[in-house]
């Protein structure tokens, strides 16, 4: 394992304080023998040592003790302070050259100039919190390595939105204990895609599995900006007990006319009034589902998407009930 960055399948569950939480459970996942995408990790020193190389450590403490954390436009202008200090920040070499030897195994692995995801892994010194959902940059379709290594600095950045300074001022987390860190990931450029959940949040029933779908990309569900397909599994059987087709009008997919990025475009008329997911997926969904809460022995929160066919897992948490 490198100083700053190492590959996904070299982190465990307990190596969350050195690499967030999303990557600690995705490496859990890849040697539990779960499809993840190949990738790897900036380590959670890299924030540290970026603003300290660069000398602007005590300017963002300046910033940050000056926050009118009653006053929503105060707060925002001063986040936005921070941001550019670190998108704007130099990589120092030694970092550079462990990000360009993972960037090559990647497309070794892959066989190609890899198309990523570049995706915020956060976590609190000392504490059991792994997870804040929501709050930090996520970014899709992203390829070649000057351009990764821009993404990196702003998802390392995002540790700065209004969003997560507030919410670490609410929960009296000190900012100095956030980590936060960087995911680069081959990109799943999804059909179907979206949240699965081994016990039903709605009614609490740990008897039944819960699964969200939508075409496309799964920000949408994320966001919320869409009602998308139900469906429900009895979990002794992964039988389908009940499902709701929502017709949604919109998917994200990738950008071609920008290259990068996402867009948002009308579902084909094929799909329009078809289930995004077919008994035979929502079966092993559900399997996929059961094993991984077996593994941690509760109840988990699961992100997922199918690429031509095959069922990728891109992250998984105890789940809220």
């Amino acid at each position: 394992m490198g100083k700053y960055v190492a590959p996904l399948h070299e982190f465990r569950a307990e190596n969350c304080q050195e690499c967030g939480g999303k990557a600690a459970n995705l490496g859990e996942l890849i040697n539990l023998g779960i499809n993840v995408p190949p990738g790897f990790c900036v380590k959670s020193n890299v924030y540290y040592y970026l603003v300290e190389s660069n000398n602007i450590n005590e300017r963002i403490t300046r910033i940050v003790e000056n926050i009118n954390f009653s006053n929503p436009k105060d707060m925002e202008e001063k986040t936005a302070q921070i941001r550019p200090l670190i998108i704007n920040a130099n990589l120092p070499k030694d970092l550079q050259e462990e990000l360009l030897q993972n960037y090559q195994n990647l497309k070794e692995v892959v066989g190609k100039e890899p198309m990523v995801a570049v995706r915020s892994s956060v976590a609190v010194k000392d504490s059991d919190i792994s997870s804040f959902p929501g709050l930090m940059d996520t970014y899709h379709y992203i390829c070649g390595f000057e351009p990764i290594l821009q993404k990196i600095k702003e998802c390392i950045a995002s540790v700065w939105t209004s969003r997560a300074t507030f919410i670490r001022h609410r929960k009296k987390i000190e900012h100095s204990n956030a980590l936060i860190t960087a995911i680069v990931q081959q990109m799943v450029d999804s059909e179907v895609s979206g949240v699965m959940f081994t016990v039903n949040p709605m009614t609490s029933s740990p008897s039944e599995v819960l699964i969200t779908s939508c075409w496309g990309l799964g920000e949408l569900i994320v966001s919320g900006e869409c009602t998308a397909d139900m469906y429900i599994l009895n979990k002794t059987d992964l039988s389908l007990k009940s499902s709701n087709i929502a017709h949604t009008p919109e998917m994200v997919v990738f950008d071609d006319e920008l290259g990068k990025g996402t867009k948002k475009v009308p579902v084909p008329q094929e799909k329009a009034n078809m289930r995004t997911l077919n008994d035979a997926q929502l079966k092993e969904l559900g399997n996929i589902g059961l094993t991984i809460e077996k593994h941690y022995g509760a109840f988990q929160d699961i992100e997922w998407a199918y690429m031509k066919g095959q069922l990728y897992i891109l992250q998984t948490r105890k789940a809220r009930v």
